[in-house]
């Protein structure tokens, strides 16, 4: 049996407090919210390389769900039970699809995104493949994360009035992603430590939550100013290519290019919204430690503790 793979962790910066990506000091909802943004654009392959494959994955899955989907609502049947059977079955099999992978999407950018911070803390390469070198040890552990998570998550749904805010309780949840790459850990206890770094205190919690609250709004906004435009442009192709509504016709073929297109409209915004939240995810963590836990403070010593290694080590030689 094979040990786990090390944590990732917090390495000293490499050019003293203030160098690296992430200013040495609680930050405001500000800079939070403009450094998700910030890390999306220094590092756009770990964060936007690797939302563009999960939405890659994700349509390769999504699509023919959608196509059976829409063939059975276009069609004309003599054995109306049998349909409506494997209506509820195609859409039972969409959620799920649909919920795991949204949440393996989170995960997978997530960790990604903060061994990216980790790198460039370190004055170390930050391309895709360095920060995928990196991660690939740990990916069974953050697929199960990702399990939990949607499990979790479905839980939380399950309740009356909190249900209606399971982005918000899930995004905290996912700071556990954040706690496997930086601290280790069982996949229980990163749980638990995810919910005490991100709510430790009750204006920590809300603080928390109101940060992913806006953030969210955000992405809605970031997702809509990219998807509106695509539906349109691509609902006027398949208008060009098609002819008449596919739903009416009942045409497979062009319910497989209309599927495809609603397809690429609704998840090419996500490649932007995932990588975006990536950022926040990873800010929130280092934020809600530097607050309770003065990380701060340690990780500014241990700056300087190297500078003075490396020092020594020259006036040695």
């Amino acid at each position: 049996m094979t040990a786990p793979a090390p944590p990732v962790g917090l390495p000293p910066l490499s050019a003293g407090p203030g160098s690296g990506p992430v200013p040495l000091r609680p930050l405001s909802v500000g800079e939070i919210l403009d450094g998700g943004m910030d890390l999306l654009r220094r590092h756009p392959g770990p964060t936007l390389g690797v939302a563009g494959v999960m939405v890659v994955l994700q349509l390769l899955i999504s699509v023919p769900l959608w196509w059976v989907l829409t063939s059975l609502l276009s069609r004309d049947s003599g054995s109306p039970g049998t349909d409506i059977l494997l209506l509820i079955l195609t859409l039972t099999a969409f959620s799920v699809v649909a919920s795991l992978g949204s949440t393996v999407s989170a995960v997978l950018t997530s960790a990604s995104c903060a061994i990216a911070v980790v790198q460039e803390t370190a004055g170390a390469p930050t391309s895709l493949a360095v920060c995928w070198a990196r991660l690939r040890p740990m990916f069974g552990r953050l697929l199960l994360l990702a399990l939990a998570l949607t499990g979790i998550n479905t839980l939380i749904a399950a309740i009356p009035i909190i249900g209606y805010f399971v982005p918000l309780f899930g995004g905290l949840m996912r700071l556990s992603v954040l706690v496997l790459i930086f601290e280790g850990g069982s996949i229980g206890s990163a749980l638990k430590r995810g919910v005490q770094v991100g709510g430790g205190t009750g204006v920590g919690l809300f603080r928390q939550l109101g940060i992913r609250l806006l953030a969210g709004v955000v992405s809605g906004i970031i997702w809509f100013i990219m998807f509106f435009p695509l539906s349109v442009i691509l609902g006027l192709v398949v208008e060009l290519i098609v002819g008449e509504d596919p739903l009416v016709t009942g045409d497979h073929g062009a319910l497989l290019l209309l599927t495809l297109s609603i397809a690429v409209a609704y998840y090419l915004p996500l490649v932007v919204v995932w990588a975006f939240r990536s950022g926040i995810d990873t800010l929130l963590y280092l934020d809600g430690r530097m607050r309770t836990e003065a990380l701060d403070v340690e990780w500014g010593l241990a700056a300087r503790r190297s500078r003075l290694s490396r020092l020594r080590g020259g006036l040695v030689r």
